[in-house]
């Protein structure tokens, strides 16, 4: 799984890797299945950050909301 596009998003996910990780798992299936190819999550400050998934890459990208 490739992952790019945000550093602090990015950090984000790392930390649900690591404390939630159902809940990262839900995102990527999210991203994977939604029409719109998205998820959105937030960090503990409550900044937005979106979950893109481009399906013809197999790619992960990470951006602020």
């Amino acid at each position: 799984m490739k992952l790019s596009g945000d550093n602090e998003g990015i950090e984000v996910l790392k930390k649900f890797k690591d404390v939630k990780p159902e809940y990262l798992k839900f995102l990527i299936k999210s991203a994977q299945t939604n029409f719109d190819r998205k998820a959105e999550f937030k960090d503990e400050q409550g900044n937005k950050f979106l979950l893109k998934y481009d399906p013809l890459k197999k790619e992960f990208t990470v951006e602020k909301a």
